[in-house]
């Protein structure tokens, strides 16, 4: 059937469907969102007019007395012309047809299951929100602009697989990137210096991601929100935390800072959690709803080992009975590495928060240490939550390095021969139940998840130390995942054979982690094609590794002198699409420290993809933060969310993917936990991926209005009917009928989401035309460096239109 190429916007992410505006101008669209009050619904502030037909027939628009003709009839407006009829009063022209906008609203959860929310129908916002932030760091203003209102509108539906023809829908809108070398480009970095607490810039944990700050003051945490980065920083004084002299040493006297994933701006810094204390451990944090407000709060670690449960404004609401055993101050490399893990392990609704194997209960307003134990020697301090045994029930155990302890302390296994460990979870035979990968002393196991028996290994990880946290991916799109592990000087990917009971490397690409040879990384699946990319960032380097064959895909600048710590992926900047968040802190560079500004590392390798390693620009070496992005907005989707180091998908909810069950609510921690291996979209570790909608793509449209003004005044209607955001700077070029000239341009000012609008005004010069002539707007892209990639390209240009008083 044939498939009518609608001019206008899908819904809502990740929900097909599409309508058109196919005539007149409309007010700009925006950054929507919110919860309707009721303040436009009355449709006084639609574009509609006074339009309806006035009787009689006509052959020009004399005929009409100050209206239109249009079809042979009067129009009183040339604002109210659809097509080949009039709009009447209180209706609007969408999709070729005169339609009654429905309830207000700001999102498409605001509306009838059918509809989306059209913000070019609503009112635009007046000034500023004016609500002060939430600990005045960005001033008595809100750090994003207010929500734009719309109206509901129902919108056509998707086209059906295979269909071409004679049918009211609209067709997918997918683009699937082409698999390359990665054209990465920096987005925004935050340091070396910081707005607050300047000289606390350096970072060495894996830093978070989620949507826990109202940036834009409508009193409610959403899609509108931009997803913030959260992080500790401390000062490093150019070498290892524990390595200053001082004491406290600055692995706990660091600051808790939330950013703006859009910006980078920081919106709130926390020196430290109470007036005692001396500031925050350098643990990796952890995010997720922990009170039962519906909203992300913010679990971090005090200098003094206590765990604090810190909200969206930076108010610290719980702190724990106890600290952790062997984290105080006095302990100088607590807050090396490390971090925390969330979960509900006895699904009460009251989440658990552990630290290696110590673990705390959010029941009952508190913050109560159920169990704990010492840290070993640091490797311990990164545990994740697992149904292992699969017992009736369902209860989560805590894994933590070489044991598995159920929630009242007690084993469920504990093997004594293996002194420590990192480990992960997968499916290795995918026979439905788990295994545990565990890295401890340079070699590899394979344990069986209800009984820690050993099923593979130990095996000999290629190079030398002691190996990272490890990941589980599949890497070479066999549809059976892999384990990759970063040791001193080789980044490895080991493919495990179940049957055979043995390991071998799949490749190893060099690294450059020569101190602590325990570095964390995490993968992604930058093209959608199946095969997941390693990445990971050394002493010198953020790399991303090839999945199947280890070769470099990119290569970014760093210095750090690697604790536990690692990169991560998510959707930093709210767009739909992938950004990589890397972490770096000040060390010295040199021969004599990390050994990064020396040969071979100073020299550019260009057969392996590497830049020479240089310092930054009046700089000795690299702190803070970094979002790095395609440069065509190419990566594939995915979620705004990475709320742990041991995130594994299924272990914090988002209520655009099926990870959790109902309810569902975005950043909270699922009552009962799906088991990650199960699903056929996940059985990976540390990988973030959504299980649909990954190659959702805008798709950018354009319509043009003249006006009967001396000079011509010409309206573009830029609109966005994809499946993803649309960027901000899309260049509109404005055109003479018949003549190949360019008038001149105009260029959109603010990301456009599924179903918005930007309307962009334009003066035609007056020696270049009058309202006698034609005008059409076309879509600007320079193919050599295309700013996004979009699912069509055959509706970039507009029809020609005359000013309705044209005769």
């Amino acid at each position: 059937m044939r498939v009518r190429r609608w001019l206008g916007v899908v819904t809502v992410l990740l929900a097909g469907g599409a309508v058109a505006l196919a005539c007149g101008g409309s007010d700009s669209g925006g950054d929507n969102g919110g919860t309707p009050d009721g303040s436009t619904g009355d449709g006084s502030d639609l574009e509609t007019g006074p339009g309806f037909e006035v009787g009689g027939g006509c052959a020009t628009a004399d005929d009409c007395d100050g209206g239109v003709c249009v079809g042979g009839t009067c129009c009183s407006s040339a604002d109210a012309v659809c097509g080949g009829t009039c709009c009447a009063a209180g209706t609007v022209c969408l999709f070729e047809k005169c339609v009654t906008p429905g309830a207000s609203c700001f999102t498409g959860n605001d509306c009838k299951p059918g509809e989306y929310c059209e913000t070019a129908l609503g009112a635009k916002p007046t000034g500023d929100a004016g609500a002060p932030d939430a600990a005045g760091d960005a001033g008595a203003t809100c750090p994003e602009p207010p929500p734009v209102p719309g109206r509901c509108v129902q919108r056509p539906p998707l086209c059906p697989e295979g269909s071409d023809a004679g049918s009211d829908c609209i067709p997918k809108c997918e683009y699937r990137p082409k698999v390359a070398n990665l054209d990465a480009i920096q987005e925004w970095t935050w340091g070396p210096a910081a707005k607050e607490f300047p000289g606390f810039v350096d970072v060495w944990a894996t830093p978070t991601v989620g949507r826990v700050f109202d940036t834009n003051c409508d009193g409610k945490v959403d899609q509108l929100d931009p997803p913030n980065v959260i992080f500790v920083s401390g000062n490093t004084e150019m070498t290892c935390c524990q390595c200053n002299g001082k004491s406290p040493t600055a692995c706990h006297t660091g600051v808790l800072r939330l950013l703006n994933g859009r910006t980078g701006k920081e919106i709130w810094s926390l020196r430290k959690a109470s007036a005692s204390s001396v500031g925050f451990s350098g643990t990796s944090v952890a995010l997720g709803d922990l009170t039962g407000d519906g909203r992300m709060d913010i679990a971090a670690v005090t200098g003094e080992g206590y765990v604090v449960v810190v909200d969206a404004t930076g108010a610290v609401v719980r702190t724990s009975d106890k600290p952790i055993p062997g984290a105080a101050a006095t302990v100088a490399a607590f807050g090396w590495g490390g971090g925390l893990a969330i979960a509900d392990m006895d699904h009460d609704g009251a989440p658990e928060i552990a630290y290696g194997h110590t673990v705390f209960s959010t029941a009952g307003g508190k913050l109560t240490m159920l169990f704990g134990g010492s840290p070993n020697t640091g490797n311990t301090d990164l545990s994740t939550f697992v149904d292992l045994d699969g017992a009736a029930g369902g209860n989560l155990e805590l894994l933590v390095g070489p044991r598995a302890l159920k929630i009242d302390g007690t084993a469920l296994w504990n093997r004594t021969d293996i002194t420590d460990g990192f480990p992960a979870i997968g499916d290795f035979d995918k026979d439905g139940k788990p295994e545990v990968a565990l890295v401890n002393a340079g070699k590899l196991y394979v344990l069986e998840g209800a009984t820690g028996k050993t099923l593979v290994g130990p095996f000999t990880i290629p190079g030398t130390g002691s190996g990272g946290p490890p990941t589980v991916a599949d890497f070479d799109g066999d549809k059976v995942p892999e384990i990759g592990v970063a040791m001193a000087n080789y980044y490895s990917v080991i493919k495990i054979d179940m049957v055979a009971k043995t390991a071998k490397t799949l490749w190893s690409t060099a690294n450059h982690d020569l101190s602590s040879s325990q570095t964390g990384s995490s993968v992604f699946d930058f093209e959608g094609d199946g095969r997941a990319e390693v990445i990971y960032n050394d002493e010198c380097f953020l790399w991303v590794y090839d999945g199947p064959t280890g070769k470099v895909r990119f290569a970014g600048l760093t210095t750090s002198f690697t604790a536990t710590e690692a990169s991560v992926v998510a959707d930093v900047d709210g767009d739909g699409r992938a950004e990589i968040l890397m972490v770096s802190n000040r060390v010295d560079p040199t021969a004599t420290g990390w050994k990064c500004n020396i040969d071979p590392w100073n020299k550019a390798d260009p057969a392996n993809n590497r830049p020479a390693w240089k310092p930054p620009a009046g700089g000795t070496a690299y702190g803070g933060v970094t979002v790095f992005g395609d440069a065509a907005n190419a990566w594939v989707g995915t979620r705004t969310l990475w709320n742990q180091h041991t995130y594994h998908v299924t272990n914090v909810c988002d209520d655009r993917d099926s990870a959790c069950v109902a309810p569902n609510v975005y950043g909270s921690i699922p009552r009962s936990e799906q088991r990650n291996w199960s699903l056929g979209w996940l059985n990976n570790f540390r990988q973030n991926v959504q299980d649909k909608g990954i190659f959702d793509a805008p798709d950018a449209t354009v319509s043009i209005a003249a006006r009967c003004t001396t000079p011509v005044q010409l309206e573009a209607s830029l609109r966005n009917a994809g499946l993803a955001s649309l960027p901000a700077g899309v260049v509109i070029g404005f055109y003479k009928d018949g003549s190949p000239t360019q008038l001149g341009t105009a260029t959109s000012t603010k990301p456009l989401f599924p179903g918005q609008t930007e309307v962009l005004p334009f003066t035609v010069p007056a020696a270049s035309g009058g309202t006698s002539d034609g005008y059409y707007a076309k879509i600007e892209i320079d193919p050599a460096k295309p700013t996004f990639q979009q699912c069509r390209t055959d509706n970039d240009r507009s029809a020609v239109v005359k000013a309705a008083c044209a005769k």
